[in-house]
């Protein structure tokens, strides 16, 4: 656990470095817009697709997994307000004898604390929430809350398609920045003579696949409350898992890190599943998938400085050499 969290703390310096802040940011936010206007654009048929699905379950289910939805979707108002809040109180008198690299410091902890600090409350005072929303829920017709539940579905759905293409896209822009970390922070670590083989881009690929159907898959389970969180942080954690420790092995494992490594596969776990967390997070989520490709970074690095250097073989003088010294030496005597 040490270990983990000091592998997050690392990964969150970098991912402040301006070089690779500005490479997400460059990402992030045009991904972000085209899949806006993708979603503008076929609106209505996604809502149709999800009204249609919400018309098979019961009401009972729809109203407590549309209470859920309102439950999350209060807490991300909650840190998106407190976050501005607290910004526009402590901003103007303090925040303005820092250095640049301090607001992104300020930015990311604020919002890990709010986001912890809302949590936390909510889930206090939940069997209260709870039965609120769902009194409210109950007084509305049908219909509306179907619409309702409909909505927030169809904006999920394009949602979890906007963090596939993050992962995609990050995967194969993952040298730029991670070389330039290693330049800085690993520079005495050095690049094995031969890495791993492995057709990374491949089961990239084939995981996003894989990941879209997983996900299709468990649509039913996206109006079982909780469940649905649960299920798809686990498909989060496997995305990340194996593609970005694979990616990542591509430019800087052994065959033998690699063997070594995966008998490991707790900490890579571990690893998927914290980062997998972010993608809840407003904001934070841009960054969730450079947080995966940083923290398996940091892990593969640590083993290879760890690990023990081959012992260097004396190379022997030849045997003309050897003769021509005791030859010299004679001379001088």
């Amino acid at each position: 656990m040490l270990q983990l969290s000091g592998f997050l703390l690392r990964s969150i310096r970098d991912i402040l470095r301006w070089d690779v802040l500005r490479l997400a940011l460059f990402i992030g936010i045009p991904l972000m817009a085209l899949w806006g206007w993708i979603g503008y654009e076929v609106w209505d048929y996604m809502v149709a697709l999800t009204t249609m699905a919400i018309g098979w379950v019961p009401f009972s289910i729809v109203k407590a997994n549309g209470a859920l939805f309102i439950v999350f979707f209060i807490w991300f108002i909650l840190v998106l307000v407190s976050f501005a809040a607290v910004t526009a109180l402590v901003g103007p008198p303090l925040l303005r004898h820092f250095k640049q690299r301090t607001y992104y410091v300020y930015t990311f902890s604020a919002l890990l604390l709010l986001s912890a600090f809302w949590a936390v409350a909510l889930m206090a005072k939940w069997d209260f929430v709870n039965a609120e929303i769902q009194e409210l829920l109950t007084e509305l017709p049908f219909q509306t809350v179907a619409d309702a539940s409909a909505w927030l579905l169809a904006f999920f759905l394009l949602y979890n398609a906007y963090i596939l293409t993050l992962f995609i896209v990050i995967s194969l822009f993952r040298k730029s920045f991670l070389e330039t970390i290693r330049k800085s922070e690993y520079p005495d670590v050095p690049l094995p003579d031969e890495t791993l083989k492995k057709l990374h881009h491949g089961r990239l690929l084939w995981d996003a696949v894989l990941f879209t159907i997983f996900s299709i898959l468990a649509l039913p389970v996206l109006f079982i409350p909780m469940a649905n969180v649960l299920v798809q942080w686990a498909l989060w954690a496997w995305l990340y898992r194996e593609s970005y420790f694979l990616s990542t092995c591509n430019l800087y494992c052994t065959v033998e890190d690699y063997d070594e490594l995966r008998k490991h596969g707790a900490v890579a776990s571990a690893i998927a599943a914290l980062t997998a967390v972010f993608n809840f997070l407003p904001v934070i989520n841009i960054f969730a998938p450079f947080f995966a490709q940083l923290m398996f970074f940091h892990w593969i690095m640590e083993h290879r400085q760890s690990a023990p250097v081959p012992a260097q073989s004396v190379k022997e003088p030849e045997p003309s050499e050897a003769s021509e010294e005791d030859d010299d030496d004679e001379e001088e005597v």
